[in-house]
């Protein structure tokens, strides 16, 4: 929900450039931040006692996000071309 409301307010121009680019790399360190926290937590002997299977699910679940992701791209490139 804040990434709408900061979204707005730099599009109706409340921030200035500098003001834009500092909320952007602050962004990215919030990020960075987050995954380094989950790769903290993660386990990675009790991921190898799951086997193979939940590795599988998962490249198949984003291979899936990914198509359809990729359908979504090329439906709003035909219905709204520049």
């Amino acid at each position: 929900m804040g990434f709408v409301v900061i979204s707005a307010l730099a599009t109706a121009g409340v921030f200035n450039p500098p003001q834009v680019q500092d909320v952007a790399n602050l962004s990215r360190w919030a990020f960075l931040l987050t995954f380094a926290g989950v790769g903290l937590r993660t386990n990675v002997s009790e991921l190898a006692k799951q086997g193979w299977r939940p590795l599988i699910v998962g490249i198949v679940g984003e291979c899936a996000i990914a198509a359809v992701t990729l359908a979504m791209v090329l439906v709003a490139a035909r219905a709204f071309p520049m």
